[in-house]
C-alpha cells in the first residue's frame, strides 16, 4: 500500500515538472513581447492614430514611440510619446499625424530593459493623407429607347407599336495626310490698314506746300510794287517842291 501511494506521489510530482517546463516558455514570450499591431503596415492613417500594441519584458523599464519617413536613410527618429508602464495587447499611446506633411513614414517601438538593453519592433509603409479627397462625380447614364414589346397570342389582331429609333450618324473616315511631299505653307506679310490713305496725305501735303509758295510769292510783289510806288511819289513830290521853291519870290522888308 505505501508503495502505490509512493509511486502515485513520484507521477504527480513528475507530471509537474513537465508541464511547468512547458508552460515557461510561453509565458516567457507573453512577458517578453515588442509588437505593434496598429496602425498595420501598408495602411493609410489620418488625424489622431491609436497606436494598438505591446511593450512587455521580464526586465521591463520603459518604452517610447517615435516616426520618420520610410525609406528612412538618416536614421533620425522623432519620439512622441513614452511610458514606464508595460502594455499587453493595448493601447501604446496617440500620434498626431496633423503635424507632419503628408507622405510615408514607419513607427519604431522601443521597449527598455534593465539590462540597458532593447527590443525593437516597426510598422512600415505607413500612408498619411489629411489632405481633404477631392469629390469626383459620377455620370448619370442616359435612359434608353424602350424595347419593342412582344404582341400577345389572342384572336383579335394587336396593333404593332413600332418605336422609331434615332437616325444614327454614320461615322466618316479620317483623312490620312502624308507629311511627304505637302508644300510648306509661307508665312504671310500682315499689313496693318491705317484709317487714312497715305496717297491723300501726300497730295494734300503737296497742295499745302504749293499754296504756301503762291501766298508767299504774291506777299513779297505786294511789298515791292509797294516800295516802288511810293519811290515814285516821293520823287513826284519832291521835283514840285524844287519848282516850287524857285518860283516864289523873296520877301519884301
Amino acid at each position: 500500500m505505501r508503495k502505490a501511494a509512493f509511486a502515485l506521489a513520484l507521477f504527480l510530482v513528475c507530471t509537474v515538472t513537465v508541464t511547468q517546463a512547458h508552460a515557461s516558455p510561453a509565458q516567457q514570450q507573453e512577458q517578453n513581447r515588442c509588437l505593434i499591431v496598429a496602425p498595420a503596415s501598408g495602411s493609410q492613417v489620418r488625424g489622431q492614430v491609436s497606436v494598438q500594441g505591446s511593450a512587455t519584458h521580464a526586465e521591463f523599464t520603459w518604452y517610447q514611440i517615435g516616426y520618420a519617413p520610410d525609406p528612412n536613410p538618416s536614421g533620425e527618429w522623432k519620439f512622441f510619446y513614452s511610458s514606464e508602464s508595460p502594455v499587453a495587447s493595448g493601447q501604446l499611446g496617440i500620434w498626431n499625424t496633423t503635424s507632419v506633411t503628408d507622405g510615408v513614414y514607419q513607427l519604431l517601438l522601443e521597449v527598455h530593459r534593465k539590462d540597458s538593453n532593447l527590443d525593437l519592433c516597426f510598422a512600415n509603409r505607413i500612408g498619411v493623407n489629411n489632405t481633404m479627397p477631392t469629390p469626383t462625380f459620377t455620370a448619370v447614364p442616359l435612359p434608353t429607347a424602350a424595347s419593342t414589346p412582344t404582341p400577345l397570342p389572342t384572336g383579335e389582331p394587336t396593333a404593332t407599336v413600332l418605336v422609331e429609333q434615332p437616325p444614327t450618324a454614320t461615322p466618316r473616315a479620317t483623312p490620312t495626310y502624308s507629311a511627304v511631299g505637302n508644300p510648306t505653307p509661307t508665312p504671310e506679310e500682315t499689313r496693318i490698314r491705317l484709317p487714312i490713305e497715305l496717297g491723300s496725305v501726300r497730295g494734300a501735303t503737296c497742295r499745302g506746300a504749293q499754296i504756301t509758295v503762291l501766298v508767299s510769292v504774291a506777299i513779297a510783289l505786294y511789298f515791292v510794287i509797294r516800295n516802288l510806288a511810293v519811290r515814285g511819289v516821293r520823287k513826284v513830290w519832291k521835283s514840285d517842291d524844287m519848282q516850287g521853291f524857285h518860283r516864289r519870290r523873296p520877301r519884301e522888308y
